[in-house]
């Protein structure tokens, strides 16, 4: 009678002990990458939140639902989509600028303007 089942030789045993490993390295990289990606979307809205503060101090007295609404209103207007459209273009214009230059040079003007 012929043996059919399947024998595991110690290459095969190695070779799967490798595939866990690496299967685990994999997660773990994945989990580093998503922390990774969250840390910096936290960051961000924290900085969303803090330029929010800003220039609309009075914004903690309102509620979600009403500063959603006074947002939207307010990004709607047509100087708002100016400044985005503006924004949008000189990022693309000056790809070799770093972006801290142009907040530079935009805090100047504002500084120049308000005088």
């Amino acid at each position: 009678m012929i043996n059919t089942e399947i024998t595991t030789t110690k290459g095969m045993e190695q070779a799967q002990r490798q595939m866990e490993q690496a299967k685990n390295r994999m997660a773990l990289e994945k989990k580093k990458a998503n922390e990774e990606r969250r840390r910096r979307e936290n960051a961000h809205k924290y900085m969303m939140g803090g330029v929010v503060h800003k220039y609309f101090q009075e914004c903690y007295c309102f509620e979600e639902s009403e500063m959603n609404e006074i947002l939207k209103v307010a990004l709607a207007t047509p100087q708002c989509q100016k400044v985005i459209a503006d924004i949008k273009a000189r990022a693309t214009n000056q790809v070799e600028s770093s972006p801290v230059e142009s907040e530079v040079k935009s805090n100047e003007s504002e500084r120049t303007e308000s005088r």
